[in-house]
């Protein structure tokens, strides 16, 4: 019988390591890829091959979503509703500009005019970031308090304390607004969480992610014009992408009359608001601050001549102020021609 040596009594390998290694490199690493390729079948070849260039590669811009462009757009819209409404008068705002543009850029453009940004952030999205030119916070803020929406102190880059506290009940109208533009693809919740004058700590994206982009022009005098922007970073949009890319269609839909004849009817039951404006007066924040109870503001009226009659922010009607029954009342003289 042949007694079999445990394992713990097997002799030690033939070769050290450092001898199989110094074997190993008596063969060089190339000869031993040649001979490896040599024994492999020929791989065949296609006839025609053409050239790569990886910078012509298709980047995912905002011109693949036509949903988010036509959103975008629709939002020139609200923005002039809501600047014409606060100025009481027609501002126009330009159609949005839509682009693709890297976080890093949109913070390093030499812009000349300071900038005023809203950072935003949706629960299960994000954040985002609106941002405009701060003689356009200054001039709406005016508006806001009765002013013309004119600029005083032009050159200043920051914003007063009072400026600040106005320009958050802005933010607060943004929310409202953007949650509104989005409603109709998916519920959004914004939040502001900072107002700054200065962009190198908003900390919304990665330097280097893309983020689309609409810029808009908005104009409140021949002298005073700026523009307003929204960038959305692509991980921000990547929820919605699928449903952003849905294709509006201009062809005309039937008309379902029973549904039109309802909602005409829905509609004329709308309250609307009327305003009589009895005239105005110009005030800056200083002044406007230092009001005190008895004191009188002069308005830009005389007791004889007629006022304007707003429905909601379109001058509709000219009315004379007066009274009937003890109460205050506006006898309507002349409608105004308003396209």
């Amino acid at each position: 019988m042949t007694e079999t040596t445990p394992a713990t009594d097997r002799q030690e390998p033939i070769l050290a390591p450092e001898e199989i290694d110094a074997l190993m490199q008596a063969i060089a690493p190339q000869e031993q890829a040649h001979a490896l390729f040599a024994s492999l079948p020929p791989i065949p070849q296609p006839e025609q091959v053409d050239s790569f260039d990886f910078a012509s590669a298709v980047e995912d811009s905002p011109e693949k979503y036509p949903l988010f462009l036509n959103l975008q757009q629709r939002l020139a819209e609200t923005l002039k509703e809501q600047w014409t409404d606060t100025f009481k008068r027609e501002i126009p705002v330009g159609s949005a500009q839509i682009s693709r543009r890297i976080y890093q850029d949109i913070l390093q453009d030499d812009v000349e005019a300071p900038q005023v940004f809203f950072v935003y952030n949706v629960e299960g999205f994000g954040r985002m970031m609106v941002s405009c030119e701060l003689t356009l916070i200054v001039a709406y803020i005016d508006a806001m308090l009765g002013g013309h929406g004119e600029v005083f102190g032009q050159g200043s880059d920051i914003l007063s304390p009072v400026e600040l506290s106005l320009a958050k009940r802005i933010a607060s109208s943004l929310e409202k607004l953007l949650s509104n533009m989005w409603s109709p693809v998916r519920e959004m919740h914004f939040s502001l969480i900072k107002l700054e004058v200065d962009p190198q700590f908003l900390a919304v994206a990665s330097s280097t992610d893309p983020c689309f982009s609409a810029q808009y022009e908005i104009k409140t005098s021949e002298e005073l014009r700026g523009a307003f922007y929204i960038h959305y970073p692509r991980t921000f949009l990547e929820p919605v992408l699928d449903s952003l890319r849905s294709v509006i269609s201009d062809e005309p839909l039937m008309v379902d009359e029973e549904w039109e004849s309802t909602l005409q009817t829905s509609m004329e039951q709308v309250p609307l608001s009327l305003r009589l404006e009895l005239g105005q007066c110009q005030l800056d924040i200083q002044q406007f601050l230092a009001l005190r109870e008895g004191d009188l503001l002069p308005l830009s009226k005389s007791e004889q001549e007629p006022s304007t009659l707003w429905v909601s922010s379109i001058p509709r009607f000219q009315a004379m102020p007066g009274s009937q029954d003890g109460m205050l009342a506006a006898e309507l003289l002349e409608k105004l021609n308003h396209e």
